[in-house]
């Protein structure tokens, strides 16, 4: 875990010293995410290129007909660095790429814990990260209001369990400071 830290880190510094002022994408993006209660901050760090920051209140429901139900809210965070591919194709058809419209490829990582904050369901394990080279969509409207999707193959780690499989991200909430207008 150390050295997927210590290499995500790297690659991320190699990005930022790469930076150029021509920049395509719109720097410094606060946004209020509301399908998993939470805040982000995309940061343009080369012409097509963002690392996206985000802290994320995680939902939990267990329960049925014969037991009692329990929940848990659970803190998260996400990074990944996206390299948006379809700005130019998106200018030249006169379609909107402020707040970042357009579509990326993305390497994500979450990392989500196990002990909830509020409630009272625990998991087994202390810890749940997802690493998944993403495809995704992001589109953002004039009054700030945006919305994203994004899907792609995985790697799933907690205490015991390791496994592959497809990760799916889904974001809904406003762009709040550093959308052009």
């Amino acid at each position: 875990m150390k050295k997927i830290i210590f290499l995500s880190a790297m690659l991320l510094t190699s990005f930022y010293a790469k930076a150029q002022k021509g920049k395509l994408v719109e720097d410094k993006l606060f946004k209020v995410n509301l399908l998993a209660p939470g805040i982000s901050y995309e940061l343009g760090i080369a012409d097509k290129t963002t690392l996206n920051l985000e802290a994320f209140l995680g939902l939990a429901l267990n329960g049925g007909s014969d037991r009692s139900t329990n929940f848990g809210l659970y803190p998260g965070l996400e990074a990944d660095v996206r390299q948006y591919v379809n700005f130019n194709r998106r200018l030249n058809k006169g379609k909107n790429i402020s707040g970042n419209s357009g579509n990326y490829v993305a390497f994500l990582n979450q990392l989500q814990l196990g002990k909830p904050i509020i409630g009272n369901l625990e998991y087994a394990s202390d810890y749940f990260y997802n690493g998944a080279l993403v495809y995704g969509i992001q589109r953002t409207y004039k009054k700030g209001f945006y919305w994203g999707l994004a899907f792609g193959p995985g790697i799933f780690v907690d205490d015991f369990y390791k496994d592959a499989g497809i990760l799916i991200d889904v974001r809904l909430g406003w762009v709040v400071s550093g959308r052009k207008k």
